[in-house]
């Protein structure tokens, strides 16, 4: 099989397009015929060698990374026959394997795919939707019932692959929704059901329109202690990029702040439901990019400019 590879880490150059065996699935595992992979910033952060992953794969490794699929059974599994189509994020966070024709991965890591929608785009919505899900409702304690009109929700990177998720999944929720991004991003946010947008160059602004009772914060560093201030009394600031996240939580400390970092956990229940709402028209998955395998180089590329719209997709062909 084609599959994406690296044994080193670097620039995007560093990766590249070899033939490598089938994986053997185990009990309890499906093999997947990967028709596409969502990237996203946890496969950059890796392949230039940065955090929990990096640090785990040592000096001697061969990685193929991918943590987002979207495909088809190769063989019945389950309650599932041979051909149908699945999703899921997969093998985290050392297993990996989504940028290959063939992944192995666990039964309880699949759902269906959304049916309104290509399939290989659909390998976009696992990892990033279920960050924002989790952030929203399991940390950041909204309720997923549209009980939460006194609730004000800033998103830190709104246009992005989990930003453009979770300002759909806020309003849907019933909270007051407001996100940054560039000004050319406004109107796409917009209309998704941010009730103001504003520019992430232009804290004047964002000063003005706080308090927020829950600040998801997608960029962390100096991003997020520039929005501590905003943060409502008794409010709780989530932030996602782990680089960061202890000196965030020492920011906050230190301003009388609570300020909670978390990672993205593997929830085949919630996953379904996102899977429900894109089926249902209630939350829409934007791909800005589409790249083929042979241009990873390029679509990581993109991935570290920190200013890709939606979700960035490898397309895996399919064949020998």
């Amino acid at each position: 099989m084609k599959a994406l590879v690296y044994s080193r880490f670097g620039a995007a150059d560093c990766l590249r397009l070899e033939q490598l065996p089938a994986p053997v699935p185990t009990a309890g595992q499906a093999l997947v015929e990967v028709v596409g992979a969502g990237l996203n910033p946890i496969d950059v952060k890796t392949r230039a060698g940065k955090g929990f992953v990096a640090q785990q794969l040592g000096e001697a490794f061969q990685f193929v990374p991918g943590y987002d699929l979207a495909g088809t059974l190769v063989e019945a599994a389950g309650e599932w026959s041979a051909g149908t189509p699945v999703i899921g994020m997969v093998n985290l966070p050392l297993g990996a394997g989504a940028c290959a024709q063939l992944c192995a991965a666990e039964l309880d890591e699949l759902v269906l795919a959304p049916t309104n929608m290509t399939l290989a785009d659909a390998a976009g919505l696992p990892l990033a939707g279920l960050t924002a899900w989790q952030g929203l409702f399991q940390h950041g304690n909204l309720d997923a019932d549209g009980r939460n009109s006194q609730r004000r929700v800033l998103i830190l990177a709104g246009a992005g692959g989990v930003g453009h998720l979770a300002v759909q999944l806020g309003a849907w929720a019933g909270a007051e929704v407001a996100a940054t991004a560039s000004p050319p991003n406004h109107d796409f946010l917009c209309g998704l059901g941010a009730t103001q947008c504003f520019d992430y160059r232009d804290p004047q602004s964002l000063a003005a329109a706080a308090p927020w009772d829950l600040i998801l914060d997608l960029m962390g560093g100096e991003v997020g202690k520039q929005a501590l201030p905003w943060l409502a009394a008794g409010g709780v600031m989530l932030t996602v990029p782990t680089i960061t996240a202890a000196e965030l939580i020492a920011a906050g400390e230190a301003q009388g702040k609570r300020v909670l970092g978390y990672t993205v956990q593997t929830n085949r229940e919630q996953l379904q439901q996102l899977v429900a709402l894109v089926e249902a028209g209630h939350l829409h998955l934007h791909v800005g990019q589409r790249f083929t395998l042979q241009r990873a180089v390029a679509a990581h590329q993109q991935l570290e400019t920190g200013h890709s719209k939606g979700k960035v997709i490898l397309e895996i062909p399919l064949g020998s």
